[in-house]
């Protein structure tokens, strides 16, 4: 069965400038979720949030927006004003761990509350027109509680339930709970796609435990690795050899590691004006590609003191050339 592959939501990585980047360089990707779109009362939001967003910028895959709201009514507001801009659905994120988000009852605040998501949700859905699907973890103090939400999720039309089988509790920490998604698969009714710690080390044990799932979600390992997408492709295909835990940086590899490397810096460098901003940008990204450079942590070390540009491209080009 050929797997549907998502691109994560990952707040201050995968907006729109990454993406176009990515899509440059890569392939293997059917869909994307883009970081969400705060939306407080009274129908605020952030207009460049929305922005970043514009279709236009992303011909290579559909790319769906995501609302974080505790708002009902803000958030079919916003749905509204999405489906005007051209986009085809819409997600609502109850999967957010950030204290900042769950602290106002946001994200996966709602967790414990099936009540309000109940409430949530048959306020919204009468109000907007596009297709609309969820993104939630298993609960955010006990799997217990996706337990009572999956007869929630089943009286409504969602389109899809993306679900992270972690606590919010736990953050990123931890390993996923596959018996819990095991309960998931087994009594939600709309497709599911799987979403945590989908990597080239636990996809063949992932995708054989869950052959009845369909949509499998990529997040920050695809930071660590930008060629596992092409590689679950090929392992479809039959060359089992190219989901090997270590991927080899060959030559034909690293050299489009560096043009996309590249590409991102230059397309960053457009839009971020201050020097100091744009390589502490390009430093993010390095906390996770450095993983494809094994044995190289003095140089990953001498990367985290640099802050000028200059600095950086000297470094950069000795990291490739070695």
């Amino acid at each position: 069965m050929i797997k549907t592959l998502y691109m994560a939501p990952m707040l201050v990585y995968t907006d729109n400038t990454f993406r176009e980047v990515y899509f440059r360089h890569f392939s293997g990707f059917d869909r994307a979720v883009a970081p969400f779109i705060v939306v407080a009362e009274n129908s605020r939001y952030r207009k460049k949030s929305l922005q970043s967003l514009l279709p236009s910028l992303h011909e290579a895959i559909p790319v769906e927006p995501q609302i974080l709201s505790k708002d009902p009514d803000a958030c079919a507001a916003l749905a509204n004003l999405l489906e005007d801009a051209g986009f085809k659905s819409v997600n609502i994120n109850m999967a957010c761990p950030a204290d900042a988000v769950v602290n106002k009852g946001r994200g996966s605040g709602f967790l414990p509350h099936p009540e309000r998501v109940q409430d949530f949700l048959a306020s919204v859905i009468p109000k907007i027109r596009l297709p609309l699907s969820v993104k939630v973890r298993t609960g955010l103090y006990s799997h217990r509680e996706i337990e009572a939400l999956i007869p929630v999720f089943n009286t409504f039309p969602l389109s899809e339930v993306i679900v992270h089988p972690r606590l919010g509790v736990d953050k990123y920490e931890g390993p996923v709970d596959l018996e819990a998604m095991k309960s998931v698969a087994a009594t939600l009714k709309h497709p599911l796609v799987f979403s945590g710690d989908v990597s080239r080390r636990t996809w063949i044990d992932f995708s054989s435990s869950f052959k009845e799932v369909e949509r499998w979600m990529i997040g920050r390992e695809l930071l660590r690795d930008p060629f596992l997408p092409e590689d679950i492709r090929a392992y479809e295909r039959g060359e089992a050899d190219r989901l090997r835990e270590i991927v080899p940086l060959n030559r034909e590899r690293k050299n489009r590691l560096r043009d996309y490397h590249d590409d991102l810096l230059d397309t960053l460098g457009k839009k971020i004006n201050r020097q100091e901003a744009l390589v502490g940008k390009m430093k993010s990204y390095w906390q996770y590609l450095e993983a494809l450079f094994p044995g190289r942590e003095a140089e990953m070390e001498e990367m985290k003191r640099i802050l000028h540009l200059d600095e950086y491209n000297i470094w950069v080009n000795k990291l490739f050339k070695e």
